[in-house]
């Protein structure tokens, strides 16, 4: 049985052998009574070359937040159009609400594999768009009827 002694990570993606520089995004924002079905939740721009490392959600009991997916879209000044609207969470009920301690894990959807891909590959493009962003956005597949607040806290790496 012959042994390895090789580089195991990419090469070619320099956060993946030499690190790059961590980037830490927070915030929070209220949700509307009578958001509709298919709402866009803009969270953050994020740079086509970033790795994402970890996305965390908290929010108060919100009725109807029933099937929220995150995911990237073209920046608004691209047009906004859809690129995975739910690459890195796919239909989680969030309405009983999730407190400081209970965070949902936003990366439940991304698959073991993809793990230290760049952004416009998570976003399915095979190079980074031209304005080099994408907008990484919250939706909901279910009629939100509650305010409520909604909380992030997103780490990501891009190569220094």
């Amino acid at each position: 049985m012959g042994v390895q002694n090789v580089y195991m990570l990419s090469s070619v993606i320099p956060t993946q052998v030499k690190g790059g520089k961590v980037i830490a995004i927070a915030g929070n924002f209220e949700t509307l009574a009578a958001d509709d079905i298919d709402v866009i939740y803009r969270l953050c721009r994020v740079p086509a070359n970033a790795v994402i490392l970890q996305m965390e959600l908290n929010c108060d009991a919100i009725a109807g937040f029933t099937d929220a997916n995150v995911g990237l879209y073209d920046t608004l000044e691209q047009g906004g159009a859809v690129k995975d609207y739910d690459c890195f969470l796919d239909g989680k009920d969030i309405s009983a609400g999730y407190a400081l301690g209970s965070e949902i894990n936003c990366l439940e959807t991304l698959p073991i594999d993809e793990i230290g891909d760049q952004m416009y590959e998570q976003a399915g493009d095979s190079a980074p768009t031209p304005n080099g962003e994408y907008d990484l956005c919250l939706t909901s597949d279910a009629e939100i009827t509650a305010a409520g607040t909604v909380a992030v806290r997103i780490l990501m790496a891009v190569s220094s």
